[in-house]
């Protein structure tokens, strides 16, 4: 059984009204997707269903940690993320040649709507741009204190030669 195909859901059997969907993403979710930016992370997804005539809407709620570098100390982190996104899904029987984000075009056919590759770039765009994570509570540190140390003497080094740059132009200033 391929990690994506428990994401199908039964779109064509449901009745009106809102459907609830749970869902488990693990490292076979995203080993499943070519190039991911994403290769450990667990996440718990809700997928809130209100079916309709003729349109639905989606709800998919994602919490869960991935695993990363942190960019301050170079130290294995885990990262929370959490998202929470809206989705319009419209029934036609022609396919749209628009391209549009925030709507899926089913078939009136089609029996199955799978959500991964939804649920796999919500999961992507919910990532914080820098990996940075707050451990000054976390005993013991997850942080490489040795590499924060030089980053402070770095800064601390820059801001002192920096002043001393201001005043050896200023003495240099002819006021006469």
């Amino acid at each position: 059984m391929n990690a994506l195909d428990h994401f199908s859901l039964p779109y064509q059997s449901m009745k009106n009204g809102l459907h609830t969907f749970q869902f488990k993403v693990d490292d076979l979710f995203f080993a499943a997707f070519e190039n991911s930016p994403v290769q450990l992370g667990d996440f718990n997804v809700e997928v809130q269903l209100d079916k309709r005539p003729g349109i639905s809407e989606l709800n998919v709620m994602i919490t869960g940690e991935v695993d990363a570098v942190c960019d301050r100390c170079l130290s294995d982190i885990r990262m929370p993320v959490k998202s929470e996104n809206h989705i319009l899904v419209k029934v036609s029987n022609r396919l749209s040649n628009e391209i549009d984000d925030e709507v899926i075009f089913v078939k009136e056919d089609q029996s199955h709507l799978n959500i991964s590759q939804i649920v796999y770039e919500f999961i992507v765009l919910a990532l914080p741009i820098v990996n940075i994570y707050n451990c000054e509570n976390d005993n013991p540190r997850k942080c490489n204190m040795d590499v924060l140390k030089k980053l402070v003497a770095s800064d601390e080094a820059k801001e002192t030669q920096t002043v001393i740059k201001t005043w050896d132009s200023l003495k240099n200033l002819n006021l006469d």
